[in-house]
């Protein structure tokens, strides 16, 4: 059997409801990104994805699925369509508290350092974020227009945010002007894929 006819087959097996691609995966992760997928009630299909990287460690695959593909990140973060990113931990080296630290860094980077005017839904965030996190933990960032981002863990709802502005701030972390990992925010731009 190929490794493709094997990946797809693997595919189709973890969930049929979901439109599976062989060319875009994170072989090494054992990973299979599907093309197209059910998020917070939406059906959205991939725009990008890539890996992030710190050193020589792979922290996370990151990946960016919408309704309409955008390869403009300023025209995306005017948060215009329904959207999702989703993040795949794959480093038993990520903690709660190197997470917290790492996104309350990425929104002084997203905000140019104004985050007042969202410090209040920041905390709220940061506090689910603090939960315990181990390998194979998936989060997920769901925005549905026009103000609400929807935050769940391994499936589980953590909660609602009604904010577009610390949506757009929240996604600008990895797609903004200053972003966590340039590489990566090309691959979830669909510009290149940077999962190896």
């Amino acid at each position: 059997m190929s490794r493709n006819t094997f990946l797809f087959f693997i595919c189709m097996v973890v969930s049929s409801s979901l439109t599976c691609t062989t060319n875009v995966f994170a072989e090494e992760n054992k990973l299979v990104i599907p093309e197209s997928t059910i998020c917070a009630d939406q059906e959205l299909q991939l725009n990008g994805l890539g890996t992030r990287k710190k050193l020589f460690l792979k922290l996370y695959v990151a990946s960016l699925y919408v309704q309409e593909k955008q390869d403009d990140a300023a025209k995306f973060l005017q948060m215009s369509q329904a959207s999702c990113m989703r993040l795949n931990i794959t480093s038993s080296k990520i903690t709660a508290q190197k997470m917290v630290k790492a996104v309350r860094d990425g929104f002084d980077n997203a905000t140019n350092g104004n985050t007042a005017p969202i410090e209040a839904e920041i905390g709220i965030f940061l506090d689910w974020l603090s939960q315990p996190i181990t390998k194979g933990d998936v989060f997920e960032f769901a925005f549905v227009p026009h103000n609400t981002m929807q935050v769940s863990k391994n499936d589980t709802a953590l909660g609602v945010i009604e904010s577009k502005a610390f949506s757009s701030a929240l996604f600008a972390i990895w797609l903004g002007d200053m972003p966590a990992d340039k590489k990566l925010k090309s691959g979830l731009l669909g510009t290149s894929h940077t999962i190896q």
